[in-house]
Protein backbone atom coordinates (compact mmCIF):
# COMPACT_ATOMS: atom_id res chain seq x y z
CA UNK A 1 0.00 0.00 0.00
CA UNK A 2 1.56 3.35 -1.03
CA UNK A 3 1.56 6.47 1.11
CA UNK A 4 -1.47 8.05 -0.59
CA UNK A 5 -3.55 4.90 0.01
CA UNK A 6 -2.56 4.93 3.65
CA UNK A 7 -3.55 8.58 3.96
CA UNK A 8 -6.87 7.84 2.25
CA UNK A 9 -7.49 5.05 4.74
CA UNK A 10 -6.74 7.47 7.54
CA UNK A 11 -9.17 10.00 6.11
CA UNK A 12 -11.88 7.35 6.00
CA UNK A 13 -11.10 6.53 9.61
CA UNK A 14 -11.43 10.22 10.47
CA UNK A 15 -14.73 10.51 8.66
CA UNK A 16 -16.21 7.51 10.38
CA UNK A 17 -15.04 7.93 13.96
CA UNK A 18 -14.04 11.52 14.60
CA UNK A 19 -16.32 11.56 17.66
CA UNK A 20 -15.44 8.12 19.00
CA UNK A 21 -13.46 7.55 22.18
CA UNK A 22 -9.69 7.12 21.98
CA UNK A 23 -9.12 6.08 25.58
CA UNK A 24 -8.46 3.01 27.60
CA UNK A 25 -11.24 0.76 28.76
CA UNK A 26 -11.86 1.57 32.39
CA UNK A 27 -14.18 0.80 35.21
CA UNK A 28 -17.25 2.96 35.79
CA UNK A 29 -15.79 4.24 39.05
CA UNK A 30 -12.98 6.09 37.24
CA UNK A 31 -13.63 9.53 35.82
CA UNK A 32 -12.97 9.95 32.10
CA UNK A 33 -11.51 13.37 31.38
CA UNK A 34 -12.83 14.78 28.11
CA UNK A 35 -10.29 16.45 25.80
CA UNK A 36 -11.42 18.35 22.71
CA UNK A 37 -9.00 18.80 19.80
CA UNK A 38 -10.08 21.29 17.12
CA UNK A 39 -8.32 20.80 13.77
CA UNK A 40 -9.21 22.29 10.33
CA UNK A 41 -9.06 18.94 8.53
CA UNK A 42 -11.45 19.77 5.66
CA UNK A 43 -12.57 16.16 5.41
CA UNK A 44 -15.73 17.21 3.54
CA UNK A 45 -13.48 18.35 0.71
CA UNK A 46 -12.11 14.83 0.31
CA UNK A 47 -15.35 12.88 0.48
CA UNK A 48 -18.82 12.91 -0.99
CA UNK A 49 -20.67 10.98 1.66
CA UNK A 50 -18.45 7.93 2.16
CA UNK A 51 -16.91 8.17 -1.31
CA UNK A 52 -13.35 9.50 -1.64
CA UNK A 53 -13.33 12.08 -4.45
CA UNK A 54 -9.75 13.37 -4.75
CA UNK A 55 -8.54 10.65 -7.09
CA UNK A 56 -5.28 8.71 -7.09
CA UNK A 57 -3.02 11.75 -6.84
CA UNK A 58 -1.43 13.84 -4.14
CA UNK A 59 -3.60 15.35 -1.46
CA UNK A 60 -4.13 19.14 -1.63
CA UNK A 61 -1.32 20.93 0.18
CA UNK A 62 -3.85 22.88 2.24
CA UNK A 63 -4.92 19.65 3.95
CA UNK A 64 -1.47 18.32 4.84
CA UNK A 65 -0.50 20.50 7.86
CA UNK A 66 -3.76 19.77 9.69
CA UNK A 67 -3.56 16.08 8.81
CA UNK A 68 -0.02 15.86 10.15
CA UNK A 69 -1.03 17.67 13.36
CA UNK A 70 -3.78 15.04 13.72
CA UNK A 71 -1.24 12.24 13.13
CA UNK A 72 0.92 13.69 15.91
CA UNK A 73 -2.04 13.92 18.28
CA UNK A 74 -2.97 10.29 17.62
CA UNK A 75 0.59 9.08 18.14
CA UNK A 76 0.57 10.89 21.49
CA UNK A 77 -2.72 9.14 22.29
CA UNK A 78 -0.97 5.83 21.59
CA UNK A 79 1.67 6.80 24.15
CA UNK A 80 -1.00 7.76 26.69
CA UNK A 81 -2.67 4.38 26.27
CA UNK A 82 0.46 2.76 27.68
CA UNK A 83 -0.06 4.59 30.97
CA UNK A 84 -2.83 4.41 33.54
CA UNK A 85 -4.30 7.68 32.23
CA UNK A 86 -7.95 7.60 31.21
CA UNK A 87 -9.18 10.16 28.69
CA UNK A 88 -12.00 10.63 26.23
CA UNK A 89 -10.42 12.26 23.17
CA UNK A 90 -12.72 14.06 20.69
CA UNK A 91 -11.37 15.24 17.33
CA UNK A 92 -13.47 18.04 15.83
CA UNK A 93 -13.01 19.05 12.20
CA UNK A 94 -13.57 22.82 12.20
CA UNK A 95 -13.98 22.98 8.40
CA UNK A 96 -17.21 21.07 7.88
CA UNK A 97 -19.25 22.35 4.94
CA UNK A 98 -22.70 22.05 6.47
CA UNK A 99 -21.83 22.42 10.12
CA UNK A 100 -20.03 25.68 10.99
CA UNK A 101 -17.87 25.89 14.09
CA UNK A 102 -20.37 28.12 15.92
CA UNK A 103 -22.96 25.36 15.58
CA UNK A 104 -20.51 22.62 16.52
CA UNK A 105 -19.77 24.36 19.80
CA UNK A 106 -23.42 24.07 20.86
CA UNK A 107 -23.23 20.25 20.76
CA UNK A 108 -24.14 19.00 24.24
CA UNK A 109 -21.60 16.16 23.96
CA UNK A 110 -18.79 18.73 23.91
CA UNK A 111 -19.73 20.43 27.16
CA UNK A 112 -17.59 20.31 30.32
CA UNK A 113 -14.25 19.27 28.80
CA UNK A 114 -11.11 19.03 30.93
CA UNK A 115 -8.86 20.47 28.19
CA UNK A 116 -9.22 22.10 24.78
CA UNK A 117 -6.47 22.03 22.13
CA UNK A 118 -6.76 24.16 19.00
CA UNK A 119 -4.77 23.80 15.78
CA UNK A 120 -6.84 26.54 14.15
CA UNK A 121 -4.92 29.28 12.31
CA UNK A 122 -7.45 32.07 11.84
CA UNK A 123 -8.66 34.79 14.19
CA UNK A 124 -12.40 34.23 13.94
CA UNK A 125 -12.38 30.52 14.76
CA UNK A 126 -9.70 30.92 17.44
CA UNK A 127 -11.82 33.56 19.15
CA UNK A 128 -14.91 31.32 18.97
CA UNK A 129 -13.06 28.45 20.63
CA UNK A 130 -11.55 30.80 23.22
CA UNK A 131 -14.99 32.16 24.13
CA UNK A 132 -16.27 28.58 24.40
CA UNK A 133 -13.36 27.73 26.73
CA UNK A 134 -14.22 30.71 28.91
CA UNK A 135 -17.88 29.71 29.22
CA UNK A 136 -16.76 26.17 30.10
CA UNK A 137 -14.07 27.50 32.47
CA UNK A 138 -11.65 25.11 30.78
CA UNK A 139 -8.02 25.58 29.75
CA UNK A 140 -7.57 26.07 26.02
CA UNK A 141 -4.21 25.78 24.23
CA UNK A 142 -3.86 27.58 20.90
CA UNK A 143 -1.08 25.34 19.67
CA UNK A 144 0.24 26.88 16.44
CA UNK A 145 -1.39 30.27 15.74
CA UNK A 146 1.00 33.16 16.64
CA UNK A 147 -1.81 35.62 17.27
CA UNK A 148 -3.93 36.59 20.27
CA UNK A 149 -7.04 36.76 18.01
CA UNK A 150 -8.34 39.75 19.96
CA UNK A 151 -8.76 37.67 23.12
CA UNK A 152 -8.99 39.67 26.34
CA UNK A 153 -9.93 39.03 29.95
CA UNK A 154 -9.70 35.27 29.34
CA UNK A 155 -7.02 33.64 31.53
CA UNK A 156 -8.15 30.19 30.38
CA UNK A 157 -6.40 30.65 27.02
CA UNK A 158 -2.73 29.82 26.41
CA UNK A 159 -1.05 31.06 23.21
CA UNK A 160 1.71 28.48 22.75
CA UNK A 161 3.23 29.99 19.59
CA UNK A 162 4.22 33.49 20.77
CA UNK A 163 2.63 36.51 19.13
CA UNK A 164 4.54 38.75 16.74
CA UNK A 165 4.81 41.41 19.47
CA UNK A 166 6.44 38.97 21.87
CA UNK A 167 8.78 37.64 19.18
CA UNK A 168 9.85 41.15 18.17
CA UNK A 169 10.52 42.13 21.80
CA UNK A 170 12.56 38.94 22.25
CA UNK A 171 14.56 39.67 19.08
CA UNK A 172 15.31 43.17 20.35
CA UNK A 173 16.44 41.81 23.71
CA UNK A 174 18.61 39.18 22.02
CA UNK A 175 20.25 41.78 19.77
CA UNK A 176 21.03 44.03 22.71
CA UNK A 177 22.41 41.21 24.84
CA UNK A 178 24.63 39.80 22.10
CA UNK A 179 25.67 42.83 20.04
CA UNK A 180 25.82 45.61 22.62
CA UNK A 181 29.01 47.07 21.13
CA UNK A 182 27.78 47.05 17.53
CA UNK A 183 25.70 49.43 15.48
CA UNK A 184 22.89 47.28 14.12
CA UNK A 185 21.74 48.01 10.58
CA UNK A 186 17.95 47.79 10.66
CA UNK A 187 16.73 46.93 7.14
CA UNK A 188 13.07 47.18 6.15
CA UNK A 189 10.73 47.87 3.27
CA UNK A 190 7.69 50.12 3.39
CA UNK A 191 4.53 48.56 4.81
CA UNK A 192 2.14 48.65 7.75
CA UNK A 193 3.38 45.35 9.21
CA UNK A 194 6.98 46.49 8.77
CA UNK A 195 6.19 49.71 10.65
CA UNK A 196 4.59 47.70 13.47
CA UNK A 197 7.67 45.45 13.72
CA UNK A 198 10.02 48.44 13.73
CA UNK A 199 8.01 50.31 16.38
CA UNK A 200 7.87 47.22 18.60
CA UNK A 201 11.59 46.46 18.32
CA UNK A 202 12.75 50.03 18.71
CA UNK A 203 10.34 50.72 21.56
CA UNK A 204 11.82 47.75 23.36
CA UNK A 205 15.31 48.99 22.48
CA UNK A 206 14.59 52.47 23.88
CA UNK A 207 14.20 50.94 27.34
CA UNK A 208 17.91 50.12 27.29
CA UNK A 209 21.02 52.25 26.90
CA UNK A 210 22.96 49.86 24.69
CA UNK A 211 23.67 49.68 20.96
CA UNK A 212 21.70 51.89 18.55
CA UNK A 213 19.86 50.90 15.38
CA UNK A 214 20.74 52.57 12.10
CA UNK A 215 17.65 52.47 9.87
CA UNK A 216 17.80 51.53 6.19
CA UNK A 217 14.37 51.72 4.55
CA UNK A 218 13.67 50.94 0.89
CA UNK A 219 10.50 51.22 -1.15
CA UNK A 220 10.09 47.52 -1.95
CA UNK A 221 13.17 45.47 -2.86
CA UNK A 222 16.71 45.93 -1.56
CA UNK A 223 19.98 46.18 -3.50
CA UNK A 224 23.70 46.30 -2.67
CA UNK A 225 23.74 50.05 -3.36
CA UNK A 226 21.28 50.52 -0.47
CA UNK A 227 23.71 48.83 1.92
CA UNK A 228 27.15 49.93 0.72
CA UNK A 229 27.23 53.30 2.56
CA UNK A 230 26.78 51.44 5.85
CA UNK A 231 28.91 48.32 5.42
CA UNK A 232 32.43 48.00 6.84
CA UNK A 233 34.87 45.48 5.34
CA UNK A 234 37.07 45.59 8.45
CA UNK A 235 34.56 44.15 10.92
CA UNK A 236 31.53 41.90 11.31
CA UNK A 237 28.44 43.71 10.07
CA UNK A 238 25.27 43.10 12.10
CA UNK A 239 21.98 43.48 10.23
CA UNK A 240 18.40 43.00 11.39
CA UNK A 241 15.75 42.23 8.78
CA UNK A 242 12.53 44.01 9.76
CA UNK A 243 10.10 42.36 7.35
CA UNK A 244 8.09 39.14 7.38
CA UNK A 245 8.19 39.04 3.58
CA UNK A 246 10.32 36.04 2.66
CA UNK A 247 11.47 37.50 -0.67
CA UNK A 248 12.82 40.58 1.10
CA UNK A 249 14.78 38.48 3.61
CA UNK A 250 16.08 36.16 0.89
CA UNK A 251 17.25 39.17 -1.19
CA UNK A 252 19.06 40.67 1.81
CA UNK A 253 20.88 37.41 2.56
CA UNK A 254 21.70 36.88 -1.12
CA UNK A 255 23.33 40.32 -1.41
CA UNK A 256 25.65 39.71 1.54
CA UNK A 257 26.39 36.13 0.52
CA UNK A 258 27.51 37.31 -2.95
CA UNK A 259 29.76 39.98 -1.41
CA UNK A 260 31.85 38.05 1.16
CA UNK A 261 34.26 40.97 1.56
CA UNK A 262 31.64 42.29 3.97
CA UNK A 263 31.40 39.75 6.76
CA UNK A 264 27.80 39.68 7.96
CA UNK A 265 25.49 38.31 10.59
CA UNK A 266 21.81 38.78 9.77
CA UNK A 267 19.05 38.49 12.38
CA UNK A 268 15.81 37.41 10.74
CA UNK A 269 12.12 37.13 11.47
CA UNK A 270 10.09 34.08 12.65
CA UNK A 271 9.22 33.31 9.00
CA UNK A 272 12.87 32.32 8.46
CA UNK A 273 12.40 29.04 10.31
CA UNK A 274 12.75 26.27 7.73
CA UNK A 275 13.38 28.62 4.77
CA UNK A 276 15.91 26.63 2.70
CA UNK A 277 16.81 29.50 0.35
CA UNK A 278 18.55 31.14 3.33
CA UNK A 279 21.07 28.27 3.56
CA UNK A 280 24.15 30.15 2.32
CA UNK A 281 27.87 29.72 3.12
CA UNK A 282 29.06 33.32 3.58
CA UNK A 283 26.47 34.74 5.98
CA UNK A 284 25.65 33.75 9.54
CA UNK A 285 21.87 33.60 9.99
CA UNK A 286 20.13 34.12 13.36
CA UNK A 287 16.41 33.66 13.88
CA UNK A 288 14.03 32.69 16.67
CA UNK A 289 11.42 29.94 16.93
CA UNK A 290 9.42 28.58 19.88
CA UNK A 291 10.08 25.06 18.57
CA UNK A 292 13.26 23.00 18.50
CA UNK A 293 12.65 19.35 17.69
CA UNK A 294 16.28 18.16 17.64
CA UNK A 295 16.85 18.55 21.37
CA UNK A 296 15.61 15.05 22.22
CA UNK A 297 17.31 13.04 19.50
CA UNK A 298 16.24 9.63 20.83
CA UNK A 299 12.54 10.54 20.82
CA UNK A 300 12.89 12.31 17.46
CA UNK A 301 14.31 9.16 15.83
CA UNK A 302 11.70 6.97 17.48
CA UNK A 303 8.77 9.10 16.27
CA UNK A 304 10.26 9.56 12.81
CA UNK A 305 10.70 5.79 12.49
CA UNK A 306 7.13 5.11 13.61
CA UNK A 307 5.80 7.70 11.19
CA UNK A 308 7.75 6.24 8.25
CA UNK A 309 6.51 2.77 9.04
CA UNK A 310 2.89 3.90 9.29
CA UNK A 311 2.66 6.51 6.51
CA UNK A 312 5.69 5.77 4.27
CA UNK A 313 6.93 9.35 4.47
CA UNK A 314 8.73 11.88 6.64
CA UNK A 315 6.89 13.80 9.37
CA UNK A 316 6.59 17.57 9.17
CA UNK A 317 6.96 19.98 12.07
CA UNK A 318 3.15 19.94 12.42
CA UNK A 319 3.32 16.27 13.35
CA UNK A 320 5.74 16.99 16.19
CA UNK A 321 3.69 19.99 17.33
CA UNK A 322 0.58 17.84 17.49
CA UNK A 323 2.43 15.12 19.39
CA UNK A 324 4.02 17.43 21.91
CA UNK A 325 0.97 19.62 22.54
CA UNK A 326 -1.25 16.61 23.14
CA UNK A 327 1.24 14.79 25.37
CA UNK A 328 2.43 17.80 27.38
CA UNK A 329 -0.91 19.38 28.19
CA UNK A 330 -2.75 16.11 28.71
CA UNK A 331 -0.08 15.08 31.18
CA UNK A 332 -0.48 18.48 32.85
CA UNK A 333 -3.96 17.35 33.87
CA UNK A 334 -2.14 14.68 35.90
CA UNK A 335 0.38 17.23 37.26
CA UNK A 336 3.07 15.85 34.94
CA UNK A 337 4.58 18.60 32.77
CA UNK A 338 7.88 17.21 31.46
CA UNK A 339 8.28 18.53 27.88
CA UNK A 340 8.84 16.08 25.05
CA UNK A 341 11.08 18.47 23.10
CA UNK A 342 10.61 22.13 23.98
CA UNK A 343 10.77 24.28 27.07
CA UNK A 344 7.66 26.36 27.70
CA UNK A 345 7.46 29.44 29.88
CA UNK A 346 3.74 30.14 30.27
CA UNK A 347 3.29 33.70 31.52
CA UNK A 348 0.20 35.87 32.05
CA UNK A 349 -0.28 38.74 29.60
CA UNK A 350 -1.87 41.65 31.44
CA UNK A 351 -4.20 44.18 29.88
CA UNK A 352 -2.40 47.38 28.81
CA UNK A 353 -4.90 49.63 30.59
CA UNK A 354 -6.03 47.43 33.48
CA UNK A 355 -2.81 46.00 34.90
CA UNK A 356 -4.65 43.56 37.18
CA UNK A 357 -6.58 41.94 34.28
CA UNK A 358 -5.09 38.86 32.65
CA UNK A 359 -6.03 38.85 28.97
CA UNK A 360 -4.51 35.42 28.26
CA UNK A 361 -1.45 33.26 28.97
CA UNK A 362 1.47 33.11 26.55
CA UNK A 363 4.58 31.02 26.02
CA UNK A 364 7.49 33.42 26.43
CA UNK A 365 10.28 31.00 25.58
CA UNK A 366 12.01 31.18 22.21
CA UNK A 367 14.99 29.31 20.80
CA UNK A 368 17.56 31.43 18.98
CA UNK A 369 19.24 29.53 16.17
CA UNK A 370 22.59 30.39 14.61
CA UNK A 371 22.93 28.80 11.17
CA UNK A 372 25.42 28.91 8.35
CA UNK A 373 25.25 26.96 5.09
CA UNK A 374 22.10 25.28 6.40
CA UNK A 375 23.85 23.85 9.47
CA UNK A 376 22.77 24.76 12.98
CA UNK A 377 25.74 26.15 14.91
CA UNK A 378 23.78 26.64 18.13
CA UNK A 379 20.21 26.60 19.44
CA UNK A 380 19.70 28.22 22.82
CA UNK A 381 16.46 28.82 24.74
CA UNK A 382 15.89 32.44 25.65
CA UNK A 383 12.95 33.28 27.91
CA UNK A 384 11.58 36.76 27.48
Amino acid sequence: MNRLHKVIALLILLLSCSYNNYAQTTSNTQERKKILVFIPLEIDGAFNGNDYILGNSNLPKSMLPALDFYNGVMMAVDSLKKTSAVFDIRIIDTKQKNNPLASLLTDTSLQKPALIISAVTNKVDTKLIADFAQTQQTSMVSAIFPNDAGINNNPYVTVLNPTLKTQCEAISKFAQNNFAKNTILYCKKKGATEDYIQNTIQSSNSKTTTSPFLNIEVQDSIALTDLLPYLDSTKQNILLCGSLKENFGVALVKILNENPAYKATIIGMPTWDGEKSLNVPNVEIIYASPYYFNGNEKLLKQLTGSYKQKYLGRPSDQFFKGFETMLYFTNSLLSKTAPAFNLFKITPVFNAENKSQIDYQENKNLYFFRKQNGQIKSAKPNSY
